[in-house]
């Protein structure tokens, strides 16, 4: 649905019914900033499009997720995500370093590493010292010393996780539940095919990776996928019962949580207000401890002669890829709008002029 739009960002108006079946009207908004070390966040003159769909480098299962939809309903926090790279301090390859990333209450550091590998342990059999022909067998994994890298991609698919094991020939892999793209899962049963398995890059500081079989929690900045358990343990349940009594509402377990893209240690409750803080540690390479602000916005909804607002920021995403750039802020708001009168009007309540400098 079209909005009366007076602020400098793309926005859109859509319905949707809620936990007992009313309908909604929801607001959501998008705007585009640049950084610049030291200072707020600044408007940027482009300011890109709305998201109509989760977007993702390739194939959803196999590739992390770029951004979430901006046709969400409603989240309970703000999601603070990051894509991008960490660079070594001082610019010189080394084999590994801290990075972090710091949003007015929300903090997160990660270990991140040069490649690595799991690399299999071998043994020969007792019995069979005798025989020459006789194969060695598996005596366990052990994790190589890392390389020195001068940047590391902050990649799902370099953290914990990734395809599991198939129990048999004909059975499909499974994924790991938490990261189905990653990295650092070994088969005990194909050692000898794949003696050398990649091994994640992306750890936390005071857990490094330990298991070579898919234990280890993964760990990352960027975009979480809805079908990764972070996310579809928030999902509800949707069984006979639901189909007969709820469809096509929620189920009763629905939990609005499951729409936070955000891995759960970088998740604002309640949400950021604007004018927070935010400091990033080695994420950005011509500024290895680059700080701002965000911009103090405060955006409001008219409709039907009566004001909602202000509307909640509910996204933070650094999207520091070079053909990028940009920090994109997400709001949102949802109100009673059971029969479409009048057409939304979004304006600004508050705007720190710094952000349009």
């Amino acid at each position: 649905m079209s909005v009366d739009n007076r602020t400098p960002f793309p926005a859109i108006a859509f319905r949707q019914f809620n936990m007992v079946g009313d309908l909604l009207g929801v607001v959501s908004v998008r705007g585009t900033f640049r950084l610049s070390d030291g200072g707020p966040l600044v408007l940027a003159d482009e300011q890109y499009p709305l998201v109509m769909s989760d977007t993702y480098e390739g194939d959803p299962h196999r590739t992390p997720q770029m951004a979430q939809t901006d046709l969400v309903p409603f989240k309970p926090g703000t999601d603070v995500t990051l894509i991008g790279a960490s660079f070594a301090p001082g610019g010189e390859p080394l084999p590994s370093w801290t990075c972090g990333l710091t949003v007015g209450p929300v903090a997160k550091d990660l270990k991140v590493t040069g490649p690595r590998f799991w690399r299999a342990r071998l043994r020969r059999r007792s019995w069979a010292m005798f025989r020459r022909d006789e194969p060695d067998e598996l005596d366990g994994w052990t994790l190589s010393e890392p390389e020195p890298a001068a940047a590391v991609p902050l990649d799902w698919r370099l953290a914990a996780g990734g395809r599991l094991p198939a129990a048999n020939e004909q059975a499909p892999d499974g994924v790991h539940r938490f990261n189905g793209v990653g990295c650092g899962i070994v088969d005990d049963e194909r050692f000898r095919e794949t003696p050398n398995v990649e091994a994640p890059q992306i750890e936390a500081p005071d857990r490094p990776v330990a298991s070579p079989h898919g234990e280890d929690v993964p760990e990352g900045f960027g975009p979480v996928s809805p079908f990764w358990e972070w996310r579809t343990r928030h999902a509800g349940t949707y069984d006979d019962a639901w189909l007969a009594e709820r469809h096509p509402l929620l189920p009763r377990d629905f939990d609005f949580r499951f729409w936070q893209c955000a891995h759960p240690d970088l998740i604002a409750d309640p949400w950021l207000r604007g004018d927070e803080p935010f400091h990033l540690r080695n994420l950005v390479k011509r500024y290895p401890d680059l700080v701002g602000r965000l911009p103090g916005i405060r955006l409001k909804v008219e409709v039907d002669d009566a004001t909602h607002g202000p509307l909640a920021l509910d996204g933070v995403h650094f999207d520091l890829r070079p053909s990028v750039g940009r920090v994109f802020l997400t709001w949102r708001i949802a109100f009673p709008w059971s029969e479409r009168r009048g057409m939304p009007k979004l304006s600004t309540v508050d705007f720190v002029r710094e952000a349009a400098a």
